[in-house]
Parts: C-alpha cells; sequence; structure tokens
C-alpha cells in the first residue's frame, strides 16, 4: 500500500488539453475534497482538468477506501465517470490546485469529433492497473507493514509538505485506515525499540533499522 506517482502518459494528456481552451479556471485549497459522484443526478457531470498542483487519489469509501497514489499536474480527472461501473476516484488536494472543467456531453463529443478515444483508454490505463495491484494484494499486508510503508513514503516525501501538514497519528489515521489505536499501540513499539524518534507529533526514522524489526 505504499503511496507514490501514479504512472501517467503526459503526451496522451497534454494531447487531449490542446483540445480544450481554459475558460473557467479555479483555485482548490489544499486539503480541500474534489469528488465528482458527490454531483446530484439532475446536475451536469464533468470531467476536470488539472492545470498545476498535486492530488491524492483514492477509490471507495468508509473502511474500503484505498489511497492510489498521488497524481501531479497536468492530468484529466473524472474520467470513471464515462464507464458504467460506478467506480469514480476521489481527490484531495495536497497542495493549492489550478482546475478546470467542461462538462461531460462536451468532452464527449470533442473527443468524438477529433477520434481521441483511444488516448483517453491511453489516460485511464495506469489508474486501472493501480486498481488492480491494491486488489490484487488487499488483506495480505500486516498492520505494521502498511505503517511501515506509509511512513517511508511521509519520510522520503519532498515535495507536497505532507511532513508539515500532518502529526504522524493524523496522518495514519488519514491515509492507512486503520484504527487509532492500532496506529499508536505500533508508533509506541517502535519508538520503544528505538526505530523511530517523535519530538510534538512529528518524527524521524533511523535509517536502515527497519529490516531488524518484528511485529
Amino acid at each position: 500500500m505504499n503511496l507514490y506517482d501514479i504512472d501517467k502518459p503526459t503526451e496522451y494528456i497534454e494531447k487531449l488539453l490542446s483540445l480544450f481552451p481554459v475558460t473557467q479556471p479555479f483555485l482548490l485549497e489544499s486539503g480541500s475534497i474534489l469528488d465528482p459522484k458527490e454531483k446530484k443526478d439532475s446536475m451536469q457531470k464533468k470531467i476536470y482538468f488539472l492545470l498545476d498542483g498535486a492530488l491524492l487519489v483514492s477509490i471507495g469509501e468508509g473502511e474500503k477506501k484505498h489511497n492510489l497514489g498521488i497524481t501531479t499536474s497536468p492530468y484529466i480527472l473524472g474520467l470513471g465517470q464515462l464507464g458504467q461501473t460506478g467506480a469514480i476516484c476521489e481527490f484531495e488536494s495536497i497542495s493549492p490546485c489550478l482546475l478546470d472543467s467542461v462538462d461531460i456531453d462536451v468532452f464527449n463529443k470533442i473527443i468524438d469529433e477529433n477520434g481521441m478515444w483511444r488516448e483517453v483508454v491511453q489516460i485511464l490505463l495506469p489508474t486501472l492497473a493501480t486498481v488492480a495491484v491494491r486488489a490484487s494484494t488487499s488483506g495480505l499486508q500486516s498492520a505494521y507493514e502498511i505503517i511501515r510503508s506509509y511512513l517511508i513514503y511521509m519520510e522520503n516525501e519532498n515535495s507536497y509538505a505532507i511532513k508539515e501538514r500532518y502529526t504522524v497519528v493524523k496522518y495514519m489515521q488519514t491515509f492507512s485506515r486503520l484504527s487509532r489505536s492500532m496506529i499508536l499501540k505500533i508508533l509506541a513499539q517502535l519508538k520503544i525499540g528505538g526505530f523511530i524518534e517523535m519530538e510534538n507529533g512529528k518524527w524521524k526514522m533511523e535509517n536502515g533499522k527497519w529490516k531488524t524489526y518484528k511485529n
């Protein structure tokens, strides 16, 4: 369940974006949610264009919610609405994001007119592959392994100010979906063992010690 930057076919994304001149750009503040599936049936669904910034991509709800990774600009959001499965991703901004949007009917019309459905599929494939990997490994990791992978990601992340925005416990509750009691128990074990150091809820990892710790 490591978080990582989702692979994206930039060439195809830029090719599609060239068909849609920016018309009504808007700013999504850091920590805000963009959730296409929340739109009411009576409202026109939209495709969103990420022009600048970074978003955490997740799928599912509640305890079944899985974080797929981080996507950065440029990117096209909401393509899952084109199918009938209802598997629509949710996006949380982890930096201020500049976006634009277009009604889904307009998007479909322009894609049809320019014969660009192959490019749409190529953009969707990396996300679908990520979902498949998550599904194939779901339930195979222990709570320790999950926390370990997220701590490593948190330590190595330098672009999105995650370490500055979250305490360790808040970060784990937000992204790992584990219970607070389980998180606190494992963090306490790691701290007692000298594998991590924490101060005011923030932490740093002692390099190389992960390999010797067993849950």
